[in-house]
């Protein structure tokens, strides 16, 4: 039996004995999930989250747009609409952060941006938090997580409700919750969403999504299966073509995406101090990818490309939680994991060279979590040992502690050791694949503080990331190589006031000075500063958040441009809800107020004022 068919055989068996379970109970067995630990109230770091309730004051057009809130981190699209988005935690790729949604890692290895995640595969509204863990932890994960983690966990309960919206650049949204609670512990959410926009011939977006969730809890053990879809049509000009300004041609790429994802996540405590938990995942995404060539400029061009992509990935992992006493928690485990990717399509050289492949990697991994903790400090240790097909094995180390200084001030410190496998894109592509690559591997340090004020928090970090063997292209091999180094250091502030009762002030600023190879160098979309600002009040039934995203002039590239220096800016925006009873409230959302131009990549302009306005009725 191979690991998809032992999970379908094992997730059966676990949802019949669970529609057969009655026990009602007090209390249930606490199943949070907390990035970057598998141990409760763990200090670990950096740490940034959402609640549902900060969501639904934000209102988010999308997540892209929810992450836009999170502080010290830095976010850009091709585009309003459509187009290919970037994320950067500490001065990383893209595709060093890896994301999870309800624990499940969904970066896809087959994609040509090497692992980075399409944030349109998931609706603000089936979220119920958004938690970033900035800094490596392979320890914990494996590999992927050498920059950051990006973890989405999705809608635990929602009040039965229809959210419907409308805007500029005809955007459509909407979304429907149902939920309900049996009394033998069982309960069932469903949530169905829709979104739309289009801003341009060349800029639109399209997104239909669904999520289905049945749980049972009581006090020994809690079980919960969870099953997404998402479909997704987007038109944009390709990364690297210029945008609208420089193209050529003047013809979108067409993308076009399914993702189907199973979770399945058991907790069993045997007794007060020992627990027993086991999770099953299933991961399938295909891609479609119809490009239209860019043109040569000051840099080579690219052919056009006819290209469809799947990917799929199951997983099982085991796990024991032992409390040795009230000071000292150790966890145990062991996982499987089992990819594989395909591609098919051609490259149009006026002639069609075919670029299919299909890569299969199996890998096997142990781990152990412990923690020691008193009133006034704690330490936590992580070691994990990973051993994947056609790669040495890798073991990965993580160290931090946080001690109290005071009642009021609390130092931490972080120690990671991180690895990324090459992607399966890297590994097997028949052009520019290169089967002998090695992982890409990171070191990051952190020391911070955190200081209780009367009024609120003040967070301060220093961090230093070095990244090395990084996957490159070499233009004269023509080929993925190993070579470049990466050292990223900086600082993170981020504050939260409470200035009254009903009015608060959260200011994030981040600061990231790179090199590579040694030598002081600007990455490509990465601000040497950045940070946001957002005053919050609250006045009985109505909610209003201002906020504003700043930057510095940062370095992008084109093919019809080369490498450019884009000027910095201040994007402002306005969030506004109204309680007008009980079941009915409205929104209002403008983004871009000032209407500032702004360009997260070459030739990509956003100089419009976007509004939304939208509804959601609670039954």
């Amino acid at each position: 039996m191979n690991l998809k068919d032992g999970f379908c055989c094992t997730a059966a068996l676990l949802f019949l004995s669970m529609s057969s379970l009655t026990v009602l109970a007090q209390q249930t067995v606490e199943t949070l999930q907390v990035t970057g630990t598998r141990i409760a109230d763990n200090n670990l770091g950096s740490i940034s989250s959402l609640s549902r309730e900060q969501i639904d004051k934000i209102n988010p057009a999308s997540t892209l747009d929810l992450l836009n809130r999170i502080p010290n981190i830095v976010i850009a699209e091709n585009g309003v609409a459509g187009g290919v988005s970037f994320v950067s935690v500490r001065g990383g790729e893209s595709n060093f952060t890896l994301v999870l949604i309800d624990g499940v890692a969904v970066n896809d290895s087959t994609n040509s941006r090497g692992g980075g995640f399409d944030f349109s595969q998931i609706n603000p509204q089936s979220i119920e938090r958004i938690e970033i863990y900035r800094g490596g932890i392979s320890a914990i994960y494996g590999g992927e997580a050498i920059s950051g983690v990006i973890h989405i966990i999705t809608r635990e309960d929602a009040a039965p409700a229809i959210h419907l919206e409308v805007g500029s650049d005809k955007q459509l949204n909407a979304g429907l919750n149902v939920s309900h609670q049996y009394d033998n512990g069982v309960s069932v959410l469903a949530s169905l969403s829709s979104r739309q926009r289009e801003a341009s011939d060349f800029a639109s977006a399209e997104s239909q999504q669904g999520l289905f969730k049945i749980a049972f809890a009581n006090a020994k053990q809690n079980h919960r299966l969870l099953v997404t879809y998402s479909d997704n049509d987007n038109v944009s000009f390709a990364e690297d073509s210029g945008g609208e300004q420089y193209a050529m041609p003047q013809l979108a790429e067409q993308r076009n995406s399914e993702q189907w994802l199973l979770g399945l996540n058991n907790t069993l405590q045997l007794n007060q101090s020992n627990g027993i938990n086991l999770n099953l995942s299933w991961l399938n995404r295909q891609e479609s990818s119809d490009h239209p060539g860019i043109s040569e400029g000051v840099q080579s061009g690219v052919p056009a490309s006819n290209i469809d992509s799947e990917f799929t990935r199951s997983e099982i992992e085991v796990f024991l939680n032992h409390q040795f006493n009230q000071a000292t928690t150790i966890v145990i485990g062991v996982s499987a994991r089992d990819s594989e990717g395909r591609n098919t399509g051609y490259l149009d050289y006026g002639f069609q060279l075919p670029v299919d492949f299909v890569l299969e990697q199996n890998s096997q991994s142990a781990f152990m979590e412990a923690k020691y903790a008193q009133d006034y400090f704690a330490i936590d240790l992580g070691l994990r040992y990973d051993d994947a097909d056609n790669f040495d094995s890798e073991t990965s180390i993580r160290f931090a502690g946080h001690y109290d200084l005071s009642e009021t001030v609390n130092l931490f410190a972080v120690y990671n050791e991180g690895y990324k496998l090459p992607s399966f894109f890297a590994l097997a592509h028949p052009l520019v694949g290169n089967p002998d690559l090695q992982p890409e591997r990171s070191i990051n340090k952190e020391l911070g503080f955190r200081w209780d004020v009367e009024i609120g928090q003040v967070t301060f970090a220093l961090f230093e990331n070095d990244f090395s063997d990084l996957v490159d292209f070499d233009a004269e091999l023509f080929t993925s190589v190993n070579r470049s180094r990466v050292e990223a250091s900086g600082i993170e502030l981020s504050t939260n006031f409470e200035l009254t009762s009903w009015l608060q002030l959260s200011v994030d600023v981040s600061y990231v000075d790179i090199s590579v190879d040694g030598q002081k160098s600007e990455l490509r979309r990465r601000p040497k500063w950045f940070g946001g600002a957002s005053l919050d009040a609250q006045w009985e039934n109505v909610t209003i958040s201002i906020f504003t995203d700043v930057r510095d002039e940062y370095l992008d590239s084109s093919i019809p441009t080369g490498l450019v220096e884009l000027g910095g800016y201040a994007k402002y925006g306005v969030a506004a809800n109204w309680q007008l009873s009980e079941n009915l409230q409205t929104n209002l959302n403008i983004d871009n107020a000032l209407a500032h131009n702004i360009q997260d990549s070459v030739g990509f302009e956003n100089n419009d004022t976007n509004f939304r306005v939208g509804m959601t009725y609670q039954f």
